[in-house]
């Protein structure tokens, strides 16, 4: 059984927690709600260049590197974040971006928290910081930009994307894609007449290539930080659930010991009263 000082020591250590986690969910919840308002209407660009851009590429193109691929290995583009505290979420990332690891992988991971939990394994060529969400678009702009700058230097063979995706403020999951080479698909025999590019056709397949690195970069990373702050919301949620579990249990042990202390009490005031009626 515990002392009464340690048990006032616990209640108390586990009533400042239980409000730092209250600070925190409602700092996580705020900032889901803001990015929520800063993304609504956003349309997805991925899909309407999936659909409409991409397979309009015409076939004498194929050959080019950014629709076959160079000799080399695979970049991996992880996207985590600099904060902790999202539960399994940032785990599940790191082993899908496992899953893509070969002989000559290369890394570029967006956040510290992917940094710190590969480190031990595997060598990342770029740590760079997850930005903020005032900064984001033209950050993840630049990301596209230094993928294909390095897609093309160093004759990468694809390039992979791996990161949290938001799907309602309960479930969150992680999303693999590939980006580059460009996925145009098959165009089933259709004619190019008529196709004109310019001002050169390795020009234009760049333009068009960043223009969907940029559009890839931007979207993963706002569904990533969605992901993040509604995991964040959760995983808090459950660690207050816990401690609320845990203050039951200090208090049920505390209501023990005070039990115990008065049975005491009352045992060595009836002894006393029979000492002194046995005397009188």
């Amino acid at each position: 059984m515990h002392s009464r000082k340690r048990l006032q020591d616990d209640l108390e250590f586990v009533g400042e927690f239980s409000a730092l986690f209250e600070v925190m969910q409602q700092v996580a919840v705020s900032q889901l709600r803001q990015a929520q308002e800063q993304s609504a209407g956003r349309v997805s660009l991925i899909e309407l260049m999936r659909r409409e851009v991409l397979p309009g590429v015409p076939e004498a193109c194929r050959a080019h590197p950014l629709l076959r691929g160079g000799p080399a290995g695979r970049l991996i583009v992880v996207f985590t974040s600099d904060q902790g505290f999202v539960g399994p979420l940032h785990s599940g990332v790191i082993r899908e971006a496992r899953r893509l690891d070969g002989p000559q992988s290369r890394w570029l991971l967006v956040g510290q928290r992917g940094a710190r939990m590969l480190s031990r394994s595997v060598g990342a060529d770029e740590v760079l910081s997850m930005p903020s969400e005032e900064t984001m678009e033209r950050a993840m702009q630049r990301l596209g930009e230094r993928i294909l700058a390095r897609y093309l230097r160093e004759r990468l063979r694809e390039v992979w994307m791996v990161a949290p995706r938001f799907l309602s403020a309960t479930h969150q999951d992680v999303v693999t894609l590939q980006v580059l080479p460009l996925p145009v698909g098959s165009k089933q025999g259709e004619a190019d007449e008529g196709v004109l590019l310019e001002p050169s056709a390795p020009r234009a397949l760049e333009a068009l290539a960043s223009a969907w690195l940029a559009c890839a970069c931007v979207e993963t990373c706002w569904s990533a930080r969605q992901a993040e702050f509604a995991a964040r919301a959760m995983h808090v949620e459950e660690s207050r659930q816990g401690l609320a579990k845990q203050a039951q249990a200090i208090h049920y042990e505390w209501f023990k010991t005070m039990h115990a202390r008065m049975d005491v009490l009352v045992r060595e005031t009836c002894v006393v009263q029979r000492e002194m009626a046995r005397r009188g």
